[in-house]
């Protein structure tokens, strides 16, 4: 399987000060449902997610406008290395019960991976492992076929064979050698 860095998607990033309705309008510019939350020199500190603003903002009747990312980030934030495998990863976002993790390269973050991601990269990997199935079924299939079709031709060559048997000798090589070219003709 892949590594994540092969199909991680930019991560939007934005300091603790950053009021909500920043965050929100990144999220919308960008067309994502979280942000990662940065220190200053680039280590993430926390995540606000989309849920975040209508749970702890929304519901919460707090001014987006006064409402910094500090006030509503989660920061026991699950991070990866850029390297970790597919199902590493898979894994680790199972035992958190999280959908995002920021990817990291010499602690700063570098992207982000959802869990859609991942789901969508297992589903093409299963694709294309069904289609290499599928081909190695359709041309053992040619081949059985094919084995079957030589068979036969084989079979009715010795009892054309065995039926001139009785037939003279030149007529027989003649029919013989014909029907071998034939039958060399239709294996190839």
């Amino acid at each position: 399987m892949r590594s994540v860095e092969e199909y991680e998607s930019s991560a939007i990033t934005v300091g603790p000060s950053a009021k909500v309705r920043e965050i929100a309008d990144e999220m919308d510019a960008h067309g994502v449902g979280s942000v990662v939350i940065i220190d200053s020199i680039g280590a993430p500190i926390g995540i606000v997610t989309d849920r975040d603003l209508v749970l702890r903002v929304v519901a919460a009747g707090r001014d987006p406008d006064k409402t910094e990312a500090s006030d509503v980030m989660s920061t026991d934030l699950l991070t990866a290395d850029r390297v970790t495998s597919t199902l590493e990863l898979l894994g680790m976002l199972e035992e958190r019960g999280v959908r995002r993790v920021p990817l990291l390269e010499a602690g700063k973050v570098v992207g982000l991976v959802s869990l859609d991601d991942l789901v969508m990269e297992l589903g093409v990997q299963l694709w294309n492992i069904s289609e290499a199935v599928g081909s190695e079924i359709r041309e053992a299939a040619r081949s059985a076929r094919g084995r079957r079709r030589r068979e036969a031709h084989r079979d009715a060559f010795d009892d054309v064979r065995h039926s001139l048997s009785d037939a003279g000798g030149k007529l027989r090589k003649r029919v013989v050698g014909e029907l071998r070219d034939l039958l060399d003709k239709i294996d190839d």
